[in-house]
């Protein structure tokens, strides 16, 4: 594959005023990224507007993939991936992996979760309990699926987190005492998955960890856990290829239990750090997190979506209401007024890291679940039904364009009927470009 570079008027300017910015005659802070003219601060801004570039050049949105269950008779449950045009948004046109539910192999009875490894068009699901495999699919350019590998998972696996290069994979087991994360290595080229637990790995991260989030710029490995004290976040270091250390000897203790929702999301280039608590009225909390690992409170946290929020959105099996657009900039956030469910665009404040509410906010149906941001950072996906009207299983999605959120142009796409039809457990999008 060729990549071509086309730089816009309007990137090469920003460029110049940059550059201008850094040859100004004055004494800078050379190291302080916050001084205009520091060639910190140069150095950081090119890479943002070069990274900003990238990601609407090169993550076009391809694909989205759902994982499904049919709960009556004949017991079936799969993968359908569905077409997503880069303009349009999701399209009701797909290709599918679905088969008689089956405790040995895929598709396993109740698969849990699904991800796809940056880079990449595969397909990663944990079929659940019963079954415990991790298997592999091939989404093609050509639009085809194809099943790679299908083994046995460590333990019980429930969530899975990637290195930015998608060669390792880290995964819970929640049958171990402590629940631990264990380590993958996984073959670009294949797709094949392999253990690679050795020196530190598997590590112990307390009870029902939410989330596993990596840092690749400071060699961090970050996990929170819900139920037993001590509630915290767990930071570890990368000390050297298969070690790894503890910050600070212990969890950073929580001010309030997290809510059971896989919601701990991370900004690599601000280091910032949110995830979301049992507290109804302001249950978004901020942390940053310098390049150690140590882990502070954001002086505005917590924040609130909506001042009439009176829930959030319902945790079925862990799935994510809170969400971070590629570039740090945007959140979005689903939760409920009374019996209706929203979505609401918030944005990052760049110097503080708290989150602003915006006036952009949309109905979605009923139980959402599953939020996610393409990483071209055009379309927000979630799932949902739509009971008591039309009685169907849906995806719905929104497109963000110069800070405007809009309902997706064929927005809401049936998956299918909630009378003995397929319902969606978890969604992940596929991008078009990668490298």
């Amino acid at each position: 594959m060729v990549i071509r570079f086309h730089f816009n008027q309007g990137f090469i300017l920003r460029l110049i005023l940059i550059c201008g910015l850094v040859t100004q005659c004055r004494m800078a802070d050379l190291n302080n990224p916050s001084d205009a003219f520091s060639d910190e601060f140069a150095k950081r801004s090119i890479l943002s507007e070069f990274v900003r570039y990238l990601l609407r050049e090169k993550a076009l949105p391809e694909a989205l993939a759902v994982v499904l269950v049919k709960s009556s008779v004949p017991y079936e449950t799969g993968l359908r991936v569905y077409k997503v045009d880069t303009e349009s948004g999701v399209q009701d046109e797909y290709v599918s992996d679905v088969r008689t539910a089956n405790t040995s192999a895929f598709p396993g009875c109740t698969p849990y979760r699904i991800g796809v490894p940056p880079r990449s068009r595969d397909i990663i699901t944990f079929t659940g309990s019963l079954s415990d495999r991790v298997v592999v699919h091939r989404y093609s350019s050509e639009r085809t699926l194809t099943l790679l590998q299908d083994q046995a998972g460590i333990g019980s696996p429930k969530i899975m987190g990637f290195s930015e290069d998608g060669k390792t994979l880290y995964h819970s087991n929640i049958v171990a005492n402590p629940n631990t994360i264990n380590r993958w290595s996984r073959d670009s080229e294949s797709g094949f998955l392999t253990s690679n637990n050795v020196g530190s790995y598997p590590f112990a991260v307390g009870c029902n960890p939410l989330a596993i989030k990596v840092s690749e710029i400071d060699n961090l490995i970050v996990t929170i856990n819900s139920t037993l004290v001590p509630f915290g976040i767990h930071v570890l270091k990368k000390t050297g290829s298969d070690s790894l250390s503890l910050v600070g000897g212990a969890p950073v203790t929580l001010p309030i239990n997290p809510s059971f929702h896989e919601n701990l999301c991370l900004i690599e280039s601000k280091r910032l750090l949110y995830s979301t608590s049992i507290n109804t009225t302001t249950p978004i909390f901020g942390y940053r997190y310098d390049s150690a690992g140590n882990v502070t409170l954001l002086p505005g946290s917590p924040f609130s979506a909506d001042s009439a929020m009176t829930a959030h959105a319902p945790s079925f099996t862990g799935t994510t209401s809170l969400s971070i657009d590629p570039t740090g900039t945007y959140a979005a956030f689903i939760y409920a007024i009374g019996s209706t469910h929203n979505i609401r665009l918030l944005t990052i404040d760049d110097a503080t890291g708290n989150l602003i509410q915006t006036d952009q906010k949309f109905t979605v149906g009923n139980g959402p679940k599953s939020l996610q941001w393409d990483r071209s950072g055009k379309f927000i996906y979630l799932i949902s039904d739509s009971f008591g009207t039309t009685n169907n299983h849906q995806i719905e999605y929104f497109k963000l364009s110069g800070g405007i959120l809009t309902r997706g142009e064929n927005s809401p796409i049936v998956i299918s009927s909630m009378t003995n039809g397929y319902a969606p457990q978890d969604i992940k999008p596929i991008q078009k470009y990668y490298y």
